[in-house]
């Protein structure tokens, strides 16, 4: 069994999804891994291009680089393993383009969702056909 935890930059704290992913990852048996969907860097990056004053080049790398340092340290303190390892990938976008172009190489079984429950979440949840969980 496969689980996937999709997180966006608009998580204020994403321990409690972490958390869940633990617990469903032991009671399961199953491999896991996060997705991290940048809107906001996204938004930012557009915005610098359409105005035309661009961002620093290394702008969304170190933002990508800082995002997977957090989930680590915070995987590590969540399953108290200081050796505790995790798949993470951290895009630049949108939530409702990021997530099914994903999915479509990965096949989770099951998605937990750790951010914030908008309008167009259940647009995305229809649209991927996953037993989904939204941590809130």
């Amino acid at each position: 069994m496969k689980i996937v935890l999709v997180l966006s930059d608009s998580s204020a704290d994403c321990r409690k999804a972490l958390g869940f992913l633990k617990d469903y990852a032991e009671r399961l048996s199953a491999e896991v891994e996060v997705l991290v969907v940048l809107e906001d860097l996204y938004r930012l990056e557009s915005a610098s291009v359409s105005l035309g004053v661009p961002l620093p080049p290394d702008t969304v790398s170190s933002a990508k680089e800082r995002t997977v340092e957090k989930v680590k340290r915070l995987w590590k303190k969540v399953t108290e393993d200081e050796e505790a390892q995790i798949k993470i990938t951290t895009v630049a976008g949108e939530l409702s383009e990021e997530v099914p172009k994903f999915l479509e190489g990965e096949k989770p079984d099951l998605l937990l969702w750790g951010c914030q429950p908008v309008a167009s979440l259940c647009k995305i949840i229809e649209r991927v056909e996953i037993p989904t969980l939204i941590i809130k």
